[in-house]
């Protein structure tokens, strides 16, 4: 069966409306799962990949993500992000002898920090960078529903 990629708009509007009503998505899986059914109320044919849903949502702002990974104590050559996919920063120190020495990388956008040797991203959790708000006037009584 063929599908159809959506647009980074379309995309973007669908992690919007997955996540609204919700305040934290345990794992990148649950997350694409809600986009997806999202998407499937626009397009039937739409299809979408976890990865490109994690860095939409990240790229948008639309998430705030808490990343849990692991070290693989490899010291490799690191130079995008691989949670969002930007370029990492040098995080830096400076030596008794006044000189500098690298001592691990960050990323601007999201939380993903790593040492000297390579880490590598295990969880996510996302949480909704623009939760709702409710506003209650002072005394006022709430109720789920009205009685009969």
């Amino acid at each position: 069966m063929a599908y159809r990629v959506p647009t980074a708009e379309v995309l973007s509007a669908a992690v919007a409306a997955a996540i609204k009503d919700m305040n934290v998505v345990g794992s990148q899986r649950r997350l694409t799962e809600l986009v997806r059914s999202e998407l499937q109320r626009i397009d039937p044919r739409y299809g979408v990949t976890e990865e490109r849903v994690r860095r939409t949502a990240i790229n948008a702002g639309l998430v705030k993500v808490t990343v849990e990974s692991r070290d693989t104590g490899r010291r490799k050559r690191v130079v995008t992000c691989p949670v969002c996919g930007s370029r990492l920063k040098r995080v830096r120190n400076r030596t008794i002898a006044g000189g500098t020495v690298t001592i691990g990388k960050k990323c601007p956008l999201c939380p993903f920090r790593m040492g000297t040797t390579r880490r590598v991203p295990v969880r996510y959790e996302f949480a909704n960078a623009h939760p709702r708000r409710y506003s209650f006037k002072r005394d006022e009584q709430r109720t789920l529903w009205s009685g009969p």
